[in-house]
């Protein structure tokens, strides 16, 4: 079974992220509430696939995606993005493109796009 971490600082977003993951019966979930808990959580357990907010408090997407990428260099990296307070989800995803994540999907994600990427990412 394939290891996915769902990193977001929103719990609304993990939650239902988690769910969907859970439903397929494919995926063991662990989440994480930010960009700290994520790079820890990515560096211990070593997921196969990292379903992350591209734009989290305290790390720009830039350096949060190059830090997961080491923290674990063998993950895939699925990227989502709303945007935030002072960039557009298009310009928080082209960083985290740009940085190293696989995928990257605008929020709200549809259940299908996501589950079609984590699937590329796993094959």
């Amino acid at each position: 079974m394939a290891t996915v971490l769902v990193a977001d600082d929103d719990p609304g977003v993990r939650y239902a992220l988690k769910r969907l993951l859970d439903a397929s019966g494919d995926y063991e979930v662990i989440e994480a509430d930010g960009c700290e808990a994520a790079l820890e959580l990515a560096a211990s357990q070593k997921p196969d696939v990292v379903v992350t907010e591209a734009a989290m408090p305290k790390m720009t997407a830039i350096e949060y995606i190059k830090a997961l990428r080491w923290a674990c260099p063998r993950a895939g990296i699925v990227a989502l993005s709303a945007g935030g307070m002072h960039q557009s989800p298009e310009f928080a995803t082209g960083l985290a493109s740009t940085a190293g994540a696989d995928e990257v999907l605008r929020k709200p994600a549809r259940n299908e796009p996501l589950i079609e990427a984590i699937a590329r990412l796993l094959h």
